[in-house]
This record gives C-alpha cells, structure tokens and sequence, in this order.
C-alpha cells in the first residue's frame, strides 16, 4: 500500500514538475518575444533616421554643389535656374529665396523678387539679407517710405551693411532722400 502511495505521489510529483516547468518555459518564451520585438522596434527606428540622415547628407552635398555652381555662372537667368533647384531640394531656403531675388531684380523682374523676399522673411523675420532685397524691390518700385523702413531693419539685424548703403545700385533713386542720407555712416 504505502509503495502504491508513494509511486502514485512520485507521478504526481513528475506531473506537477513538468506542469510547472512547461509554465516557465512558456514565461520565458513569451518574455524573450517581447524583448525581441522591442529590439525590432527600435532597429527599425534606427533604420530610418540612418536613411533620413542619408538623405540629408545627399541633400547637402547637393545643394553645396549647386552654389558652387552659381559662383561660376555669369547669366543671372543661369543663376535664377540654379537656385530654383537648390528651392527643388530645400523649399525654406531663405539664402537661396533672397540671392534669387537678387538676381531677378537684375533682369527687371521686380515684382517676382518682391514676392520671394516677402516670402524670405515670412520663413525666416530675423534674416537680414530678405530685409536688404526687398528694399531694393521697393526702391527699383519708387516706394521710398517702405524701403527706407526695410533698410532701417536691415541695418538693425546685421550692421555691416551700413556700409553698402552707397554701393548698392538699387538705391540710387534714394540718394536724395533725408532719411537715407541719415542711415549713410559718416567717415
């Protein structure tokens, strides 16, 4: 009887071991899923910002590729296609939005280089070169108030260029104003 009691507690025993061993198993597998999954997680993440980084990086060298270009060309119409692909690229550029501006007062597109400098300054209202531009625009406009507001927040934003007051062409119907001969710094 007693080896009867005993073999039947030894099978319980076998059973109760290898119910409980199955559940650690089962922990363990289910725990080791979960860390995996967090792993793919997190390497599918890093996955993208490696991609996202190429692509900037592309992006830059690109875009480095492109002023460089620029400086070569003589044409401001060359020019104006350059920077509309750096825009292509990098749609915010304000450099690229104020040089193009630049450029299109040079052909007489005044209007057009109103509009990108205004847009220039809506991305960016600390840039002082958009301010610069767009006073040109006003100037070559004969919209003197606005431009000498322009110039003022030029000034006020980068104080070099006080001293291209004189130089730049698109003021020349401003040399008679007061309030610009009052901007000029005196030697």
């Amino acid at each position: 009887m007693l080896v009867l009691l005993g073999w039947h507690s030894l099978k319980d025993i076998k059973k109760s071991l290898k119910s409980d061993m199955s559940k650690k198993i089962q922990t363990l597998t289910t725990d080791y899923e979960n860390r995996l999954q967090q792993i793919e997680v997190k390497m599918k993440e890093r996955s993208k910002i490696i991609i996202e980084t190429q692509q900037n990086i592309t992006n830059s060298n690109s875009i480095h590729s492109l002023w460089m270009r620029v400086g070569l060309e003589k044409s401001e119409e060359d020019k104006i296609s350059i920077y509309d692909e750096i825009l292509n690229i990098k749609p915010d550029d304000i450099e690229a939005m104020t040089y193009k501006a630049d450029a299109l007062l040079e052909i007489g597109e005044v209007r057009w280089a109103l509009n990108l400098s205004i847009s220039a300054i809506e991305f960016d209202p600390e840039y002082s070169l958009a301010y610069w531009q767009r006073a040109c625009a006003y100037a070559k406009m004969d919209k003197q108030a606005e431009a000498l507001k322009d110039i003022e927040k030029a000034i006020e934003l980068s104080d070099t260029l006080k001293d291209e007051l004189l130089s730049e062409k698109h003021f020349n119907n401003l040399h008679d104003n007061k309030s610009f001969k009052l901007l000029i710094p005196h030697s």
